[in-house]
C-alpha cells in the first residue's frame, strides 16, 4: 500500500486497537488467474499476531488460502472533504483509515475451528441479555459448522495508514472537522481525538 510519510501509523497499540475496533474485513488471495476477495469477520489475536477466521466451505477461495502470502483490508470510516472548506485554493480530496495486514494462512482442524466460532461469539455476543454460546446450541446446529473452512493468517507485516488531513493548519483541519459533522461524517469524530494525541 502507498503510503505518505504524514500518513503513517506506525504505533502498535494503535494499529492493535483499531483492528479491535473494525473487525470485519477482505481477505484477498489468488487463484493463479485472478485475485480473489471475501469479507468476512475476523479475530485479532495480538498476543501471538495471528487472524482467525471462517469462510463457507461453498465458497472456492478456501482452496487457495494455503501456500501464498494472503492480504487481509480493513477499513475505518472515510468521507470526501472538499476543497472549499479550506482557507485557500487547492484540491478536494478523501479521508480514510486504512490497514493492509500480510501473513500465511493454514487451514484450521475442527478443534481449533470450534475455537475460532465460539471466541467470535463470544466476542461479539459479549455480556447482552440471552447471549448466544457455543457450548448451549444444540448439537444440530453446531454441525453446521461442517458447512465452513476455517483458517489461521500468521501476520508477516501491517502496514497503516490514517488521512486524516494531517497536512492542514489547524486552522482548516477544524473548520474540515466542523463540516464533516455537520454531514453526521464518523471520521470527524476520528479526525478530532488523533488530531489531539
Amino acid at each position: 500500500m502507498y503510503i505518505p510519510n504524514q500518513y503513517s501509523v506506525k504505533e502498535r497499540a494503535e494499529i492493535h486497537a483499531f483492528l479491535n475496533a473494525h473487525p470485519f474485513g477482505i481477505v484477498v488471495t489468488h487463484d493463479g488467474d485472478k485475485p480473489i476477495a471475501t469479507h468476512v469477520p475476523l479475530r485479532f489475536d495480538e498476543t501471538n499476531g495471528q487472524l482467525t477466521t471462517h469462510v463457507s466451505k461453498a465458497n472456492p477461495q478456501w482452496r487457495t488460502i494455503e501456500d501464498q502470502t494472503v492480504l487481509v483490508i480493513f477499513q475505518g470510516p472515510d468521507a470526501y472533504v472538499s476543497a472549499s472548506w479550506y482557507g485557500h485554493e487547492d484540491v478536494s480530496t478523501w479521508n480514510y483509515q486504512a490497514v493492509h495486514v500480510y501473513g500465511r494462512a493454514t487451514i484450521l482442524n475442527e478443534d481449533e475451528l470450534v475455537e475460532e466460532l465460539a471466541g467470535m461469539l463470544q466476542e461479539h455476543e459479549g455480556e447482552r441479555e440471552h447471549a448466544v454460546r457455543w457450548e448451549t446450541l444444540s448439537e444440530p446446529v453446531k454441525r453446521q459448522m461442517q458447512g465452513v473452512v476455517g483458517f489461521r493468517i500468521d501476520i508477516t507485516d501491517i502496514q497503516t495508514t490514517f488521512k486524516l488531513s494531517q497536512n492542514r493548519s489547524d486552522t482548516d483541519h477544524e473548520r474540515i472537522v466542523s463540516e464533516l459533522e455537520k454531514q453526521d461524517e464518523p471520521i470527524a469524530d476520528v479526525m478530532r481525538r488523533h488530531r489531539k494525541s
